[in-house]
């Protein structure tokens, strides 16, 4: 196996974002899991990740009166431990995971979606903070057990900037905005809380694992940055836009968002 930067990726993310992307940087574009079980396919890495995986299982949803049964990252590690297995008979006395690098995340994000989407009390969504990251930071200490040396961990997403989140909750007092940017406040403050508690853990588990590189990738500043001054990277307007979600397209115009009422496939 080559030593790539990319190699195994637990988290589902635009498949044509990701493809742009890898073309963009230079890199092989990483298998699904799912798609093929010959190792010759993973040379350049492995996708391990599924659309709306949640961090927790659905016996902890169940236990917050949650009627979900969702694919959550124990069923994207249980892959990931199938596959190290073939791998190792293939590569006797080889730890594969020792030049790789392991992106997990961002995981958390549909966690919340759910609890948010089902009108739970924002305050009880809060409450599932902990517990997310406490299984982010579970998956870590496995994968290190297994040889992995090499981390990259997302935090969350600004909910607050979120097309489905701005029309789902849009409100009619002006306080519950981003004056400079127009998302909602409170659920960005949320995804900051977020991110809070999944670097101090990460914290902890660097003191814990002198040895292991953990970086966390800022997603919500990169996001936030763009929203609040697209002009600084010469862009006249900023699309937004989930796919699936037919909720109309928003754009953020000298750091200010807005609604235009035309709909993305």
């Amino acid at each position: 196996m080559h030593n790539v930067l990319y190699r195994y990726h637990l988290r589902w993310s635009l498949a044509w974002r990701s493809f742009v992307a890898a073309q963009e940087l230079g890199l092989a574009n990483v298998t699904a899991i799912r798609t093929s079980t010959a190792p010759a396919d993973f040379e350049h890495g492995a996708n391990f990740a599924i659309i709306s995986a949640t961090a927790n299982n659905g016996s902890f949803f169940a236990g917050k009166g949650m009627d979900i049964t969702p694919f959550s990252l124990d069923t994207q590690m249980i892959w990931f431990r199938a596959h190290m297995q073939q791998l190792a008979q293939q590569n006797t006395g080889t730890n594969v995971l020792a030049d790789a690098l392991v992106a997990l995340g961002e995981i958390g994000g549909n966690d919340y979606n759910f609890a948010f989407s089902s009108g739970m009390p924002r305050e009880r969504v809060r409450a599932f903070v902990p517990a997310v990251v406490e299984k982010l930071a579970a998956a870590v200490e496995e994968l290190i057990g297994m040889g992995a040396r090499a981390f990259m961990v997302p935090g969350n997403l600004p909910f607050g900037c979120a097309p489905l989140y701005l029309r789902r909750f849009r409100s009619a007092r002006a306080g519950d905005y981003d004056a400079r940017t127009g998302c909602l406040a409170w659920f960005n403050r949320f995804a900051e809380y977020h991110n809070r508690v999944l670097t101090a853990r990460l914290g902890a588990l660097r003191l814990r694992h002198p040895d292991v590189t953990i970086v966390y990738a800022d997603w919500y500043g990169a996001m936030m940055s763009i929203f609040q001054a697209p002009e600084r990277l010469a862009v006249p307007s900023v699309y937004l836009c989930f796919f699936g979600n037919t909720v109309g397209e928003y754009r953020v115009t000298q750091g200010r968002a807005h609604v235009v009422m035309r709909l993305w496939p």
